[in-house]
């Protein structure tokens, strides 16, 4: 079953959900996330133990 996680990203201060089954690597307050061929890291407003939380949780 897919999951998604809220974080806001730090540049634009956007909402961003994402599937918790992209999740690459988590390290500090970025996220990396892999989308089909393309691979994208958001710097989060969340801290790493935030994000930790939010994908420990699903």
């Amino acid at each position: 079953m897919n999951s998604f996680i809220e974080i806001t990203d730090k540049k634009s201060n956007e909402k961003i959900l994402i599937n918790t089954l992209l999740v690459i690597e988590v390290r500090e307050n970025r996220i990396t996330v892999a989308n089909g061929f393309s691979i994208n890291t958001y710097k989060t407003v969340e801290t790493y133990e935030e994000i930790k939380g939010k994908l420990n949780a699903r």
